[in-house]
């Protein structure tokens, strides 16, 4: 093979190597970043159901006492 010819056969395949090195790596980069905000936004997800699933333990706490003192009324109203 002649340096003509693999000089040719470089011009082509060189920016074409270049290319898919800097498409490769966009893509790597742009799904870092999709993961990444897709983490963060699980996470505030979660912390947002964490809160939510707090204030219905004391919302539920809060029902049962509320329960057991109506229950408490019904029982002394029937025992008189």
């Amino acid at each position: 093979m002649d340096f003509t010819r693999l000089y040719g056969v470089a011009e082509i395949v060189i920016p074409l190597l270049v290319f898919l090195a800097i498409s490769l790596r966009k893509f790597r980069t742009g799904m870092e970043a999709s993961w990444k905000e897709e983490a963060e936004a699980y996470r505030s997800k979660v912390e947002r159901q964490s809160e939510e699933l707090a204030a219905l333990h004391v919302e539920v706490r809060a029902l049962r006492r509320e329960n057991a003192a109506l229950q408490a009324q019904i029982a002394e109203l029937l025992s008189r």
